[in-house]
Order: C-alpha cells, then sequence, then structure tokens
C-alpha cells in the first residue's frame, strides 16, 4: 500500500474536505488528516495550525500538485490553504521540526519551553516564516519610555 503524502494544509477543516472531494472528483485518492493530536502531544503544541493536511498517495503526488496548480485562482478551498509566502506552494509544515525522527522532539521540547518559535516551513523552497504576524514596535520618545497617545 502507498504511503500518503500532504498536498496541502489548511487551519480549518471544511475547505481540506472540499479539496480533497474535489480531487476524488478528478480521478485522484485523497484523504483529510487531522493532526491536531499529534502537534498537540508530539510536539507540545496547544494551539495547532496548518493541521488538517489533504493527502494523496505517494505515485500520484507529482500529477496531483499539477492538478493543484491548474485549480489555482479558481477554486475557492484551494485559496485558504496555507501558501508560502515566497514560492506560493502549498506543500507546508507546521512546526518547522522533523516529526519523522526522535531528534525532532527535541526542538519541540525548546519550542514549548520558548527557547525558539515555531514557524511553518515550505518543503518546496526550504524558506520558514513566523505563524503570527510580526506586532508593530511601539514609538518611543527620547528617553526610550512608550509614547502615550495623544488624546
Amino acid at each position: 500500500m502507498a504511503e500518503f503524502i500532504s498536498i496541502a494544509a489548511y487551519n480549518h477543516i471544511e475547505p481540506a474536505q472540499q479539496l480533497a472531494s474535489r480531487l476524488q472528483e478528478a480521478g485522484f485518492r485523497s484523504e483529510v488528516f487531522d493532526e491536531s493530536a499529534e502537534q498537540k502531544w508530539h510536539l507540545f503544541q496547544l494551539d495547532p495550525h496548518a493541521q488538517f493536511r489533504v493527502r494523496v498517495p505517494e505515485p500520484n503526488l507529482q500529477s496531483a500538485i499539477e492538478q493543484l496548480r491548474s485549480w489555482e485562482g479558481t477554486d475557492p478551498a484551494l485559496a485558504q490553504a496555507v501558501h508560502c509566502p515566497e514560492c506560493a506552494s502549498t506543500l507546508v509544515e507546521y512546526p518547522q521540526f522533523s516529526r519523522r525522527t526522535i531528534m525532532g522532539a527535541l526542538p519541540a521540547i525548546a519550542a514549548a519551553a520558548g527557547i525558539i518559535e515555531r514557524d511553518y516551513y515550505c518543503e518546496s523552497c526550504h524558506f520558514t516564516w513566523p505563524a503570527e504576524a510580526a506586532k508593530p514596535e511601539q514609538e518611543m520618545d527620547i528617553l526610550n519610555w512608550p509614547k502615550k497617545p495623544a488624546v
């Protein structure tokens, strides 16, 4: 039996199910895999991101990716997938450390302790980016005190 490989990741289950259904209609075997429990218990991530994964069998991976590219811009469910900001790929992991080895637990523990950040990781171009948008820094006065808003 062929191993299933993720081709798109979602924060919500509904668009993931819609994309899996559309892939099935196009003749691909596909499934939606929920990795919320794995992120919570193995990766110590209490607030999961990109946990709903649309997966296809490994032999069909390239043709399924080509099918997704042909639907880009026309499929509303595909537009809701997590995309890499560099190359627009949907082959995204969160958090960025490996799930396939025991060594992946070490960075997960470090992230749970706040030593390192959890980031998204693009499997296509290897770009990483933060899960949360950077907050703008507060403006400071000449003594490096936060400026108060004008009333």
